[in-house]
């Protein structure tokens, strides 16, 4: 399978690519935001993980003594390797393409076909990854097991971080979802020092909260106690409370035909405030890549990431668009996270 570089111009293929990622990453697979794409020029990441956020506060001296000495806080390194994803595509009617081609004189018509393709496989490989940072954020950990490729990375959350209500949400009338949400609160606020900014669940769980017996209670007016309540109201109760916002996020992507969920209906997850060291989304450097840089086609700088080429075959004659990454989420501090099945 022979590459072609003349056909469209590759730096211009790998912004487009690109493009689509991170629209796609805008819009639909928001999870993006916790765990950021970074770029390595590697194929294994290797980060150091710490048990603690900050050091110990410093200590009060005597004047005209030596400054008390600070320990470092016990790291642990975790690595692995970065996961290959790629999908590519025939050029469907390309006899018809080239025959406009050499009708028109262009060969615009297969330019355009090519850019959609390219299109459809990178917003492919983006929902892979995606489905990766779902099981990162509430398993704390990636269990690969697909197409002879078996990879377990576990990112050590502790034990405590994992719950189970002790009555399902589910079961409305009994349920006491704000005494739950108190205890695992304090939970994380011991671990980490400071309080969740929202937790993370699904449609389907925040619907059992509107019917909620122990929320419609604390939402009573004059009127009496509502049948129904809306989410802000929730929140509005939550947020009495001291506990965090709860946020749906019910993106579904398409695996083997059928419509998975990238985060679990009947959970809820604990996420940290904007800016704290959760992890990353690590892009490593792929053999693509490498190959257009050694055709001078990108420049080395832009080789992690990625990355979109087009193949040609000759036996049958065939163009093909394939769109492949590196690239695996890692949480760096797993206790940022807590997760609680709920329903």
């Amino acid at each position: 399978m022979a590459l072609i570089l003349d056909l469209v111009d590759p730096q211009e293929l790998q912004g487009f690519t690109r493009d689509i990622q991170l629209e796609a990453e805008r819009n639909q697979f928001q999870l993006a935001g916790f765990l950021p794409n970074q770029n390595i020029d590697e194929i294994e990441f290797r980060v150091s993980r710490g048990n603690l956020r900050d050091a110990d506060a410093a200590k009060v001296r005597a004047w005209d003594t030596e400054s008390p000495i600070g320990s470092r806080q016990g790291i642990e390194r975790i690595m692995g390797e970065l996961a290959p994803i790629s999908k590519k595509i025939r050029l469907g009617e390309e006899e018809r393409l080239r025959r406009r081609a050499l009708e028109r004189g262009d060969n615009q018509g297969m330019i355009d076909a090519i850019y959609d393709d390219a299109a459809q496989m990178a917003r492919a490989v983006t929902a892979r990854i995606e489905l990766f940072r779902g099981e990162a954020l509430f398993n704390a950990s990636l269990a690969i097991n697909e197409n002879g490729v078996v990879q377990t990375v576990n990112f050590g959350r502790v034990g405590g971080h994992t719950v189970t209500a002790g009555t399902l949400w589910s079961n409305t009338g009994a349920a006491t979802p704000i005494a739950n949400m108190r205890s695992w609160v304090q939970t994380y606020i011991d671990t980490n020092g400071i309080a969740p900014a929202y937790a993370l669940t699904s449609t389907a769980v925040i619907s059992n909260l509107l019917l909620n017996a122990e929320i419609r209670t604390l939402a009573a007016t004059a009127t009496g106690v509502p049948g129904i309540v809306t989410l802000d109201t929730v929140n509005a109760v939550f947020a009495a409370f001291g506990l965090p916002p709860l946020i749906a996020y019910d993106t579904s992507v398409r695996v083997d035909g059928t419509q998975t969920r990238v985060t679990p209906v009947n959970k809820l997850v604990l996420m940290p405030p904007a800016g704290e060291p959760l992890g990353a989304t690590f892009f490593g450097t792929t053999a693509e890549s490498l190959e257009l840089v050694e055709a001078q086609a990108i420049n080395q700088d832009q080789a992690p990431g990625m990355v979109a080429t087009i193949h040609k075959l000759d036996d049958p004659v065939s163009t093909w668009t394939k769109v492949a990454a590196i690239a695996l989420p890692v949480l760096i501090n797993p206790n940022l996270t807590l997760t609680a099945t709920v329903q």
